[in-house]
């Protein structure tokens, strides 16, 4: 198994931190917490539960972006003490999963997808719905349609069915915000201009947005943009992630197919077997 050799490992995302850096540990790296988000669920527990409450009075599709929301929403209709109604009127919807993480939180809950969008992204969300009829050129089929949508900002996907005819009810379950620790997001801006970085990973968009936000304010976007075009390994997670990437100025060095953070620290080590070979 290739390893990462001592490089310093940059770890951006707040959920499951501590599982990654051990990943990082185990790869031969070592991890540099820097968390640019953070994922807030006690100021959008009564959101949750109205969500909850809309798929269990009767939904058509459910749409479910990401694993986080998923297991949020399962978790606010355990508190409401209408779990097993919330799973029953999931198993009468279609429901279609953005990307892995959803999909693999949908089977712990006990309702797998019924489709999966491909390529994992808004797009990809719109022609799994387009194929299967809920969106036609002549206008929707008048299907009732949730969707959960990310937590970091309005979904696209809401204002690209607008025009259909379709009953829309989204929001989301959580939110995120930037990082409760602004010194720790500056510090490691200084670190990643100093050399001081040999990657940086990235799970979600963001943990991307919310760090260019802060160089901005520290006038260093188009420096920290350099630095990782030039001197530091950017790994993303998926092509969601990585489209936010790219908006900054950034080719991501990877992304990783398997969606997963083991595999992307795995990938990551290959990219740096091959260099060092």
């Amino acid at each position: 198994m290739p390893s990462l050799d001592g490089r310093i490992i940059v770890i951006t995302g707040q959920r499951r931190a501590g599982e990654m850096s051990e990943l990082v540990r185990r790869l031969g790296g070592e991890p540099y917490i820097a968390s640019t988000v953070s994922l807030r669920f006690e100021d959008s527990a009564q959101e949750a539960e109205r969500l909850a409450k809309e798929v269990i009075e009767g939904v058509d599709w459910a749409v479910f972006y990401t694993g986080v929301g998923v297991r949020a929403l399962f978790d606010a209709a355990e508190s409401g003490g209408c779990a097993g109604a919330y799973l029953e009127s999931l198993k009468a919807a279609k429901v279609l999963s953005r990307g892995r993480k959803a999909l693999r939180a949908l089977r712990e809950g006990g309702r797998p997808p019924d489709f999966q969008a491909e390529p994992g992204t808004t797009e990809g969300v719109i022609s799994s719905l387009t194929e299967a009829g809920v969106i036609t050129e002549a206008g929707g089929n008048g299907a009732s349609v949730f969707i959960q949508t990310p937590g970091a900002m309005p979904s696209a996907l809401p204002r690209a069915l607008a025009p259909y005819e379709v009953r829309l009810i989204h929001g989301s379950p959580y939110r995120i915000l930037p990082s409760e620790d602004p010194g720790a997001v500056s510090r490691l801006i200084g670190r990643l201009l100093d050399g001081g970085i040999d990657a940086i990973t990235f799970t979600s968009p963001p943990a991307v947005n919310n760090l260019f936000v802060a160089a901005d304010e520290m006038g260093q976007a188009e420096e920290l943009a350099a630095a990782l075009n030039e001197s530091v390994a950017t790994a993303s997670i998926g092509p969601v992630t990585s489209d936010a990437i790219r908006e900054n100025g950034v080719e991501p060095a990877l992304e990783t197919e398997s969606q997963r953070m083991g595999g992307l620290l795995q990938d990551l080590a290959q990219v740096f077997a091959v260099e060092k070979s």
